[in-house]
């Protein structure tokens, strides 16, 4: 196995770039945000009058954005103004006056930032990312002092965010590591997704690692661009020879008496391989295994028929009939895309979603903030700041559930309840003239039940001559397309199958074996996955994951809870080597406290009101996909690790074993 390196790669356009001339500046201030300018001239300039009354931005509204921050047009022009200068001077100097490293004074300036009160407790993450993020270069995180042992190797499978988390983590710990990736190339979901329409629900800026800094194109990428930045990604951590593609894992078990695990493979012509490493890291992840009619029901079919995660490449739907099964995310992006040229489109919904307004709906970024964005990293931290707050903890009060509320059939507290008054406006003008639509399209549970879809066409698709919407379940597959529950019968060419995944199902598609043989599946009950911290798990010593069950979040970042766990397994990581740790697991106990905590925080948010099923919930009833928990919460938890959480195995035991 080649060497890895062990230097941090940090990707920023500004590192090197060209200065920019005044003009330039003055040209990328006119399209700036003005409540990111005032965070900047704050900052550089250190007169607390740039965040006093007179330049106050508004709160943010939903998912919005506020370029303006509603201030006073002749007060934008003074920020505008101003910021010319303070831009000049920062790119000259490279560090502002204030570097608001003091959670305080973080407090005080988020908070007029953001236009509500932030506490403490939120301001020391912001504190800590606008440090991280506002660098010129290189990875502000202070690295362990740690060697690990010599021969140390970790084997990580999966090649999507969560596998390259974990190979920026193996780097820092100068870990050797190799990565197995049943697809042909990295960027996971990304990889797999090819369907028209598709692309990220979560802004560009948000969806991107902290050390790989992206000029982004849109405000919400596409598919392609997304699969070029995380393969760009893997090239700048230069780990592309450390990656076995085509190669699935078959299975995973662990050696109790060498505490080292064996890896077998199969690669593309079946052939089957084992591998041995300390560790294994799972970048498995959660929405790769598709859900399927059984293949008896669907054998009967003559025409064309795939799931949405198995599009076929160079597939023309010109003039096809296609019935599309499914009208959560994947079909709301695939059925505007192909609507204009089937010659008939059939949705079959099982449950109508609740669906927001989309306002930067395929938006381009502005060249102006882009200048800024990738030549400045402190404008870029400040616009992250704001986008992590509006998208992440300031929704989650919309979730809670208030037991004193008088409507619980169809909302959980007073916001929700607006939320729903809202977003049923909102259907009703987008269907307007369209009442048999609206019955069909406005859902008869609460808001974020199931997760929040943006609105990419779909109600304009829905009212189209050539597009039928049924809210019948389908019954049967016949050699001609559909039977319907109600009796109908859809003549089609092709069926989208846009079924969902097997969520609940973690690390189905490998046999996972720790401790005396346990297997993984059997200690999980098949789709019951119960895990610390959504890390680590009783009795698989050394073995763990990043994104695992309860650990996603319902709002927020993806990119940044990657993130947040492969900083907390570095960490943990780096306790083991300095104090001669072998192998280590989560012990029962703590995981059991974690999972009764999520279970009963869980049970205080829309995910379990029994008016709806989602792909969060198991066989069970039970929420396992994503995490009760507030950003700042969830961020406490993993901020250092406590070895007393976990069962070590020392050096001494397994040598004498060996």
């Amino acid at each position: 196995m080649t060497n890895t390196t062990t230097k941090v790669h940090h990707k920023t356009e500004s590192h090197g770039a060209p200065a920019l001339t005044e003009d330039e500046v003055r040209e990328a201030v006119e399209g700036a945000s003005v409540p990111v300018l005032l965070m900047v001239l704050y900052q550089v300039t250190g007169d607390e009058s740039w965040i006093g009354p007179r330049f106050a931005p508004s709160h943010f509204r939903g998912v919005s954005p506020r370029p303006t921050g509603d201030i006073a047009e002749a007060d934008q022009r003074v920020v505008r103004d101003a910021a010319v200068d303070a831009i000049a001077s920062l790119l000259v100097h490279r560090r502002p006056v204030l570097d608001l490293h003091d959670v305080r004074d973080m407090e005080k300036a988020a908070s007029f930032f953001l236009g509500e009160p932030i506490d403490r407790r939120y301001a020391a993450i912001l504190t800590e990312e606008l440090r991280r993020r506002s660098a010129d270069s290189g990875d502000l995180d202070e690295l362990p002092d740690v060697t690990p042992p010599a021969g140390t190797r970790a084997i990580v499978i999966g090649m999507g965010i969560s596998g390259l988390a974990a190979i920026h983590l193996l780097q820092q710990l100068g870990i050797e590591f190799t990565v197995f990736e049943r697809g042909t190339d990295a960027g996971g979901v990304w990889h797999q997704n090819r369907y028209p329409g598709a692309g990220v629900d979560t802004p560009s800026h948000l969806y991107s690692f902290s050390f790989d800094y992206r000029d982004w194109d849109r405000h919400f990428e596409l598919r392609d661009e997304l699969y070029e930045y995380f393969n760009g990604v893997l090239d700048s951590l230069d780990a592309r020879t450390e990656v076995s593609f085509e190669t699935e894992v078959v299975s995973a078990v662990y050696d109790d008496n060498t505490a080292l695990w064996t890896v077998t493979t199969r690669n593309r012509d079946g052939d089957l391989d084992t591998h041995v490493a300390n560790m294994v890291i799972s970048g498995v992840g959660s929405l790769n295994q598709p859900k399927l009619p059984s293949i008896a029901w669907r054998e009967k079919f003559e025409g064309l028929q795939f799931h949405s995660n198995r599009w076929p490449d160079g597939l023309d739907l010109t003039g096809k009939r296609v019935a599309i099964v499914g009208a959560g995310a994947s079909s709301q992006q695939i059925s505007p895309s192909i609507a204009p040229i089937v010659e008939h489109l059939a949705i079959v919904q099982r449950s109508p979603q609740w669906v927001a307004p989309f306002d930067q709906f395929r938006e381009e970024v502005p060249a102006a903030e882009r200048t800024l964005l990738q030549h400045l990293p402190l404008y870029r931290a400040w616009n992250w700041i704001g986008l992590f707050y509006q998208h992440g903890d300031k929704i989650i009060d919309a979730l809670r559930v208030d037991p004193s509320w008088p409507h619980p059939e169809r909302s959980v507290n007073r916001r929700n309840d607006r939320q729903r008054e809202f977003l049923t406006g909102y259907i009703e003008s987008a269907l307007e003239g369209r009442p048999d639509l609206i019955e069909k399209a406005v859902p008869d549970y609460p808001p974020f039940g199931k997760r929040m879809l943006l609105d990419n066409g779909w109600y304009r698709t829905l009212k189209r001559e050539n597009v039928d919407l049924f809210t019948s379940g389908v019954s049967d597959v016949t050699r001609t397309g559909l039977t319907l529950s109600t009796g109908e019968q859809l003549d089609v060419d092709v069926i989208i199958w846009a079924t969902g995944f097997e969520a609940a199902r973690f690390l189905s598609s490998l046999e996972v074996r720790g401790e005396g043989g346990l297997d993984l599946s059997k200690a999980w009950d098949d789709d019951d996955p119960r895990a610390y911290l959504g890390v680590s798990i009783p009795h698989f010593p050394n073995f763990f994951m990043l994104g695992g069950p309860h650990s996603l979040p319902g709002s927020g970042s993806f990119m940044y809870f990657m993130e947040l766990q492969a900083r907390y397994l570095r960490d943990l990581l780096a306790e083991m080597f300095r104090k001669n740790i072998t192998a280590i697991s989560a012990t029962e106990d703590s995981t059991n406290r974690y999972n009764e905590l999520v279970d009963t925080m869980h049970s205080k948010t829309v995910w379990t009101h029994p008016g709806f099923a989602t792909y969060y919930r198991n066989s069970k009833g039970r929420v396992i996909f994503v995490m009760p928990f507030l950003n700042v919460e969830y961020w406490e938890m993993v901020r250092r690790p406590d070895l007393g959480d976990f069962d070590i195995l020392e050096d001494a035991a397994v040598q004498q074993a060996r």
